[in-house]
């Protein structure tokens, strides 16, 4: 019996031996991740009442119900903010913005008062740098000056923020 177990051993143990090599190789995996950014939902700004029927403009940092806009902008990377041109969407009839006044229109600034900046008569400020991993709230205030005194009615105004990956 026990001469038994020692052929089952040894048969057993050479069966192991026996058996196909063990391959394995390293699977390569590569990509390039561009510099991006993304801006978050926005939250719009109102115009103030002036509270003076004689004013010749309105904007989000002064007057009663007053606010600016706000928007989250995160970067992967370095980038530059800039502001466009306000759009009128709509006014009173009758009304026409001041195109020649070179008043501030618009302007988006950091939590840093970093800021950039659109006027009336189309000159603009530098964009703000923005360096490293950005994640910044930007707030976007606006004035708009017009050629006689304000109207009553609905006022409303849009600008686009662009973020520019560098």
């Amino acid at each position: 019996m026990v001469a038994a177990l020692a052929i089952c051993g040894v048969v057993a143990g050479n069966s192991a031996v026996m058996a196909a090599p063990v391959d394995s190789n390293d699977i390569p995996f590569n990509g390039t991740m561009s510099n991006m950014c993304a801006f978050g939902a926005p939250a719009g700004g109102t115009l103030g009442d002036i509270d003076d029927p004689t004013q010749y403009y309105i904007g989000s940092y002064y007057g009663s119900g007053a606010a600016p806009a706000s928007i989250n902008l995160t970067c992967n990377g370095d980038a530059q903010l800039a502001v466009s041109d306000f759009q009128t969407v709509s006014v009173p009839s009758g009304m026409s913005v001041d195109t020649n006044s070179g008043w501030w229109v618009v302007w988006a600034s950091t939590s840093s008062e970093d800021y950039t900046s659109r006027f009336s008569d189309g000159s603009t400020s530098a964009p703000v740098s923005l360096t490293g991993i950005v994640n910044e709230d930007i707030t976007v205030d606006m004035e708009v000056p017009f050629a006689t005194a304000m109207k009553p009615g609905l006022y409303q105004f849009t600008t686009k923020l662009t973020a520019t990956p560098q």
